[in-house]
């Protein structure tokens, strides 16, 4: 345990202090192109990438300032990856969430709900109190219980912006009313809104807003591929077309579905690839978990039967997501993590891999999980990829995730903010940790 503490004081102490970088004979994922930028070198200074080219080149540029060099020769490099779908702990374990996503390579989050006060979260980052942290976008979420007026939305806004908010996330919708209201007052003061698909209740009943209208009233973003599946198939190609027109995001988070419903069940879950990068105590006690959760929801023949009877909606979900990739939609990576073998931060992996299986290239889904979450931000030359002037944000790996979407799993090390972090050290106290 000592050495692990050695270890945690150690990355405390470069957080603190951040360096500049000159990254040596690297090969470039760049992600703005699909190709591989060979034997390049990468000066990092104060956070933003400020040359790349060949190394006796570079080096004579960086020759007035300190920097450390890192030798990469035979690695890869590209941007830092990004959950575009993370669910914030408590505050006791916070540090310990965010600190898994820089070790997983995620140097960027948008939160669409949280345990902990966000607004105190918010404080908390700006005030440096997580020193191992990636870039975090808060959000203001709405619940079903809220109502707004159309003065009452305008207001909403102005406490978006000053509050320090990224976005509106909406979990639930209260009525019809309040999402005109919302999405109208969003508009005119350019807040993103996003979230869930809106569903109302009345009278008892479930009451969708209509895809058409969801779609041109400008929400960026929806979660869980919700609303499409309400729909006949017949009526997908029109919905994928009108999201494709109206420039909507979609998030589809499609581990959840998987883990959620068991639809590994009973050995496949066995061959997740996080199972078998992660300490083997965090395995077994989430084997533990799940031999607890098959016997409370009534054995084995049980939990095959709902798992089967799911199926039917995760297929229409998946073609769905094929459709969209096909029609060169806006697509987002999110985690989504939270049940048994599902990890923070790591658990975008795993939705990478889910999205290769059904055929989505390498490159479509790198991009999803780096510069597309920046364009959702509207910040496209600012993160998300490797290019001068860009940020620094970066990941270094053995293997190159282009060749082979399993090999975003090699993961060496991670800059973020200016800060060079190791992730085998990283792992170390993820193992301290459990």
């Amino acid at each position: 345990m000592k050495k692990v503490l050695v270890i945690y004081f150690q990355i405390l102490a470069l957080s603190l202090i951040g360096q500049n970088y000159l990254i040596k004979d690297v090969n470039i994922i760049p992600i703005y192109k699909n190709e591989v930028l060979r034997k390049q070198s990468i000066l990092i200074e104060d956070g933003v990438i400020s040359q790349i080219g060949n190394y006796k080149e570079v080096k004579k540029l960086a020759s007035g300032n300190k920097h450390k060099v890192i030798n990469a020769k035979g690695n890869y490099v590209m941007p830092g990856l990004a959950d575009m779908h993370v669910h914030l702990a408590e505050d006791s374990l916070i540090s310990f969430q965010l600190q898994n996503y820089i070790a997983a390579g995620v140097t960027n989050i948008r939160v669409m709900d949280s345990k902990a006060n966000q607004l105190s979260v918010l404080a908390k980052k700006r005030d440096a109190k997580f020193p191992i942290s990636p870039n975090v976008f808060f959000s203001k979420v709405i619940k079903r219980d809220e109502s707004y007026s159309k003065n009452q939305a305008d207001s909403l806004m102005f406490t978006v912006k000053q509050s320090g908010f990224s976005f509106i996330k909406l979990f639930g919708l209260s009525d019809e009313n309040t999402f005109f209201n919302l999405m109208n007052s969003a508009k005119e003061h350019h807040v993103i809104v996003c979230g869930h698909y809106p569903i109302y209740r009345q009278f008892g009943k479930a009451v969708m807003i209509s895809m058409d209208t969801v779609l041109k009233y400008g929400y960026k973003s929806i979660e869980h591929l919700g609303g499409y599946t309400n729909y006949p198939e017949t009526e997908f190609e029109n919905l994928v077309s009108q999201t494709k027109k109206w420039n909507v995001f979609n998030c589809p988070t499609i581990d959840w579905d998987i883990i959620s419903y068991d639809l590994l069940y009973p050995d496949e879950y066995k061959n997740r690839l996080t199972y078998t990068i992660l300490p083997q105590s965090k395995i077994d006690d989430w084997e533990s978990e799940y031999e607890k959760a098959i016997e409370k929801a009534g054995g084995k023949e049980k939990v095959i039967e709902s798992r089967d009877k799911y199926k039917s909606t995760y297929d229409k979900k998946i073609k769905v997501l094929e459709m969209l990739y096909e029609s060169h939609c806006e697509l987002l990576i999110g985690g989504d993590a939270g049940n048994t073998f599902q990890e923070e931060g790591y658990n975008v992996y795993e939705e990478m891999v889910n999205w290769s299986k059904i055929g989505i290239d390498n490159y479509t889904i790198l991009k999803s999980a780096t510069n597309n979450s920046a364009h959702f931000f509207e910040q496209d030359s600012e993160w998300g990829v490797i290019k001068k002037g860009a940020k620094g944000d970066i990941i270094i790996l053995d293997k190159n995730p282009l060749e082979d979407i399993k090999n975003i799993a090699t993961v060496k090390y991670t800059i973020c903010a200016g800060v060079l972090y190791a992730n085998s050290d990283l792992m170390k106290l993820k193992e301290y940790k459990n």
